[in-house]
């Protein structure tokens, strides 16, 4: 028969690995759009590459070389905006996740925390300044 402590260790570490996969699988699916609208946005930031390679592949003219470029910067404005959109709904996903990891830490542990999130945080401000949002 399992002891009453031997239960509580493994409901706990059970809670653990369920709120670790749950976390794990939220942040893998932001990473995974996150990183597709970067690659977009990379793509447009190299946008004189893009339209070389447009232009010699497609042999577009003067005109549609022009008017690639204007579809390319509109492009990149919609993308600007729509970060700028969604940016408060992922600060409010991210202060609730950081809630409730600090609400399963010891004092210790949420020190330690506390250091991870400036660290995390000053990286993404590094990020923005550079303009990869």
């Amino acid at each position: 028969m399992i002891s009453l402590l031997k239960l509580k260790a493994i409901l706990t570490m059970s809670a653990v690995f369920a709120l670790g996969a749950i976390i794990g699988a939220s942040w893998g699916g932001i990473i995974v759009s996150r990183n597709a609208a970067y690659a977009q946005l990379s793509s447009l930031r190299s946008k004189p590459g893009m339209v070389e390679k447009f232009r010699t592949r497609l042999n577009l003219s003067p005109e549609q070389t022009q008017r690639l470029e204007s579809v390319l910067d509109e492009t990149q404005r919609e993308f600007s905006q729509l970060h700028l959109a969604a940016k408060p709904q992922f600060e409010e996903i991210r202060q609730r996740m950081r809630l409730g990891i600090r609400q399963i830490l010891n004092e210790e542990q949420k020190r330690e925390y506390e250091v991870m999130i400036r660290e995390r945080d000053e990286q993404r401000a590094r990020r923005e300044t550079d303009g990869r949002h």
